[in-house]
């Protein structure tokens, strides 16, 4: 009995400490499926990309208001501006793209290029919604401050952005 009790300490230890580094998750109550929000933000998205750009890209400003409106307090240091420099490295801010290159398993997918193999519980439509992709790369980068699974940011590519990405969380938080 002693034996089982030290290994079901153990287990219970070696859980706790994938939780704290990030292995393992707990289920967030926050839903990636797409919501009636998503839709109305990503029509909304669309109508100002169709006014004011014509590759259809989004701007800085656009995904830091998703990025805030995603939870991303204008507090919180330079989150917003990160997140939105990130976007821009993995996708020039194009929802729809999608990258296999250098990839040994999965696609990656949408604004945050979510890995369809590494986060399987992304499913393809909130992928490719900006603003579902958005929440959920919030979920996965804990709220903007864990981004080690990002080559962009390992990589130091989303620094060109910074300046913009900047004026853009300035202006969403002057609002």
């Amino acid at each position: 009995m002693p034996i089982l009790a030290m290994a079901v300490g153990k287990l219970f230890i070696m859980v706790m400490l994938a939780l704290a580094v990030g292995c393992a998750t707990v289920e967030d109550e926050q839903s990636l499926d797409v919501t009636e929000d998503d839709m109305a933000a990503d029509t909304e998205l669309e109508t100002i990309v169709m006014d004011d750009k014509a590759d259809g890209a989004l701007s800085y400003l656009a995904v830091a208001r998703m990025v805030k409106t995603a939870g991303i307090s204008c507090t919180s240091g330079e989150r917003i501006a990160l997140s939105t420099a990130i976007a821009f490295a993995e996708s020039s801010f194009r929802p729809w793209i999608t990258n296999t290159v250098g990839n040994s398993k999965g696609t990656d997918r949408g604004l945050f290029q979510l890995n369809s193999y590494w986060h399987s519980e992304v499913s393809d439509t909130c992928a490719f919604s900006a603003s579902c992709n958005t929440r959920a790369t919030m979920r996965i980068s804990k709220q903007a401050t864990k981004w080690s699974e990002w080559w962009s940011y390992n990589n130091g590519k989303h620094l060109p952005y910074m300046s913009k990405a900047r004026g853009a969380q300035a202006s969403v938080c002057a609002e």
